[in-house]
């Protein structure tokens, strides 16, 4: 890995929230820099400039820091968007030495073609991300598992078939180092699973209507209460 992105940030002295919804009215993103062992620092970037740091750095991989006239290699810890908007409300910086591990999580990807789909099946992920620990300089973009055994309906790729880069390990294998059990449990986790296309658009009707109902319900309940006030404050 190298410092693919480049940030730069402002100390940020109002922390009030009238400072805040300041700064975002002029496009700017309010956020920290935390740092193992001192306080943290408020800072401001551009909106704009930190959507294409997210966008190409994600939360694992570097990006050079510039505050003022200091410069930090950070990762993006904590990103907050807008609700239904392309725009970040708060950002999180976790500073870094280079000479020094630290934990990140990286997606997991499935590269080369994927044989069931020529099928007519599909390919169904189960797991987006996982945590590594390792130097700045060896974090991975993605950890990928090739496709090339996705042939038929419930074939998958488990956490096991990953072949890990060098330098890099799994923070839930290092925290389970005497548990053999867990280890195993953990490595047997599916990545992506093959499905029958009529199985997964069956799923995908379910949860959507049971997120309708969700809604519906909380929007009840937020009338009773809205009219129970009413009734309340009369």
């Amino acid at each position: 890995m190298s410092v693919i992105n480049l940030l730069s940030a402002e100390k940020r002295e109002g922390l009030g929230k009238r400072a805040v919804a300041g700064l975002r009215a002029a496009g700017k993103v309010p956020g920290v820099v935390q740092e193992h062992g001192k306080e943290s620092q408020s800072v401001f970037v551009e909106g704009r400039e930190i959507l294409k740091a997210f966008a190409g750095a994600g939360k694992s991989q570097a990006i050079d820091l510039t505050i003022g006239t200091t410069k930090k290699l950070v990762l993006i810890k904590e990103i907050q968007f807008v609700n239904l908007k392309p725009e970040v409300e708060h950002v999180v910086f976790q500073a870094l030495k280079a000479d020094e591990p630290v934990d990140a999580e990286v997606p997991v990807r499935i590269v080369g073609e994927v044989p069931a789909e020529a099928n007519r099946l599909v390919l169904l992920h189960t797991l987006e991300a996982l945590e590594v620990r390792a130097l700045p300089k060896d974090l991975p973009e993605a950890l990928e598992v090739s496709a090339e055994k996705l042939i038929e309906v419930d074939d998958k790729v488990l956490i096991s078939d990953i072949k890990l880069p060098v330098g890099v390990e799994l923070v839930e294998l290092l925290a389970t180092a005497d548990d053999e059990e867990k280890r195993e449990e953990f490595l047997s986790q599916p990545i992506a699973i093959v499905k029958e296309a009529s199985v997964v658009e069956s799923d995908e009707g379910t949860e959507a209507q049971e997120g309708l109902e969700g809604e519906a319900s909380e929007t009840e309940t937020g009338d009773t209460d809205s009219t129970g006030s009413d009734v309340k404050d009369s």
